[in-house]
């Protein structure tokens, strides 16, 4: 019996230390860095000068500090860049372990040329917002309606609200629209988002040579224990299936991180709700780069009429 009591006891050790281990290098906070460092990708070197010159232009543009606790009292921080008093709010959510700075170098200059107000949110566990855990999605959708919340309160809610968002952010944004509604957010902007948690985290196990079978086990597992929550809790695809909100999605289709047949997936869950445009050639969050007129048209359209039914 004592024999069999130290070895379960060696067991279930082992397991909270690779669990833990897990946890802490697939959802672990972002280690802050200087956003105008530039990933080595050739797809992100392409650009990197212009990249660097819009990171820059952002990060000069005046803005006043805001801050709210979230449903789950961690003290969330963003930045607001006043705009005219008449035109509505766009409120913008970076990637996974991205940089707000980074992620919105390009996208922002849309809704600052409209003279609109803009919200540029640090998500839990990035930059300057408290956390100790990304959760893909999962509890940072409510950190989006704290935030649609806050932006009624400072403002009203006659304005209009829009949401933006890439990547991570974008998959985001989109499963946020569970619990909100055309009532209190006018349009969805989902640039490159993944159709579920689970999905992306298998692919990217996939290109690291990883088995999904054999591990995604105790990564679900290791959220269960050290996050306190489910990876399947929520997912795009599931939450843009009931939604009234207007969404245009976008997508590059060399997009080597985030596969664009995800967003297609979104599009194929909520048709009448959705608009799906691709753009050849360009990579993951890069279709801004690629045809800067083409991705100025889309969403200019999409915010003066709403959804145009498109499949590519």
């Amino acid at each position: 019996m004592f024999y069999f009591l130290f070895v379960l006891s060696v067991v279930v050790i082992f397991l909270l230390l690779f669990t833990y281990f897990v946890f802490k290098y697939v959802f672990g906070p972002r280690e802050e860095k200087d956003p105008r460092e530039i990933p080595n990708d050739e797809q992100y070197q392409e650009f990197k000068d212009e990249t660097v010159t819009l990171i820059t232009r952002l990060m000069e543009r005046p803005f006043e500090k805001v801050e709210i606790i979230s449903h789950d009292a961690l003290m969330l921080r963003g930045r607001w860049y006043k705009g005219e008093e008449d035109k509505p709010t766009a409120i913008l959510f970076h990637g996974y372990r991205g940089s707000a700075y980074r992620d919105f170098c390009g996208g922002s200059a849309l809704v600052f040329e409209k003279g609109w107000n803009v919200l540029l949110v640090d998500e839990r566990s990035h930059g300057m917002s408290e956390g100790k855990a990304i959760t893909f999605g999962i509890k940072e959708k409510y950190d989006v309606s704290d935030w649609v919340r806050f932006v009624e309160e400072r403002r009203g809610t006659e304005k209009g609200i829009y949401l933006f968002g890439i990547s991570m952010g974008a998959a985001t944004v989109l499963m946020s629209s569970s619990i909100l509604d055309k009532n209190r957010v006018k349009g969805i902007i989902a640039d490159c988002p993944y159709s579920s948690p689970e999905k992306i985290i298998s692919k990217v196990m996939r290109d690291k040579k990883l088995v999904p079978g054999l591990l995604m086990p105790f990564v679900k597992l290791s959220t269960l224990i050290w996050g306190g929550f489910s990876l399947n809790a929520i997912s795009a695809e599931e939450a843009v299936e009931k939604t009234d909100i207007p969404i245009l999605i976008i997508h590059g289709e060399d997009d080597r991180f985030v596969p664009s047949y995800m967003s297609r997936e979104i599009y194929r869950a909520n048709p009448e709700m959705v608009r799906y445009e691709t753009f050849p050639s360009a990579g993951h969050g890069l279709s801004y780069m690629v045809d800067n007129k083409r991705y100025r048209e889309l969403v200019d359209e999409f915010l003066s009429s709403g959804v145009r039914l498109t499949l590519n």
